[in-house]
């Protein structure tokens, strides 16, 4: 690797024009550091996720007949730890060798930065959405479980017992249900405007760094062109 800099270095300082002061050395090597803790901080999400989810699967199969809409949200932990995966794949395909030319690893590293910026800007559909749903969904249909058996337990006694008996076990199990609900929907909108706000603050570093990227693209493009 440190020939590839040394290299580009070597054709970066050739060039006649250098409008923006930047050290294409120091460029693809953060931008290699980035990409690395991007890498450890997926790894550690994908082991807490799978923590939890295995967690919660052996808490749904102690009392399946009770607790299975909990299976839900140890599926969605399985589909966000399975889309980090295949997105890591995916990534890791393309990946220039080191002894590819300057110019690949330059376009790799643009197109990197714009898939993670596409990436961040659909968080919401792959990443927060499904768990915000597996933990939503389940208290809806014990909710209904419990209205279930609610009337099933009010089927005997006087009409007007059993219908009292229903309604405050339906409004209990309803208010329990809001509560949980608006507990869940007020963390994740939290979480959801805590990372817009850095996702904004990282945009805005990226295009720093799609800039320069370009311009020593273009400084390259130049001079292949310049030696044939």
């Amino acid at each position: 690797m440190n020939n590839l800099l040394d290299r580009l270095q070597k054709a970066w300082q050739s060039q006649s024009c250098q409008e923006l002061k930047i050290d294409p050395a120091q460029l693809l090597t953060v931008g290699r550091l980035e990409r690395r803790i991007i890498l450890l901080s997926e790894i550690v999400v994908i082991l807490i996720l799978l923590l939890v989810g295995i967690l919660m699967l052996l808490w749904s199969l102690r009392d399946i007949d009770q607790e299975w809409p909990w299976l839900i949200y140890s599926g969605s932990d399985a589909w966000v730890i399975g889309f980090i995966l295949f997105n890591q794949w995916r990534q890791r395909r393309h990946v220039p060798h080191y002894e590819e030319p300057l110019l690949a690893h330059v376009e790799w590293s643009i197109k990197d930065i714009e898939h993670r910026t596409w990436l961040e800007r659909n968080r919401l559909w792959w990443y927060l959405l499904p768990i915000a749903l597996g933990c939503m969904i389940p208290p809806i249909i014990t909710f209904a479980m419990e209205c279930r058996t609610a009337a099933a337990d009010g089927s005997t006694g006087p009409w007007a017992e059993r219908f009292a008996l229903v309604v405050i076990s339906v409004f209990a199990f309803l208010f329990a249900l809001l509560v949980t609900e608006g507990v869940f929907a007020a963390i994740f909108y939290a979480v959801h405007r805590v990372l817009k706000n850095g996702e904004r603050i990282a945009n805005e570093k990226r295009r720093q760094q799609l800039q320069a990227l370009r311009a020593l693209r273009e400084s390259l493009l130049n001079t292949e062109e310049q030696h044939t």
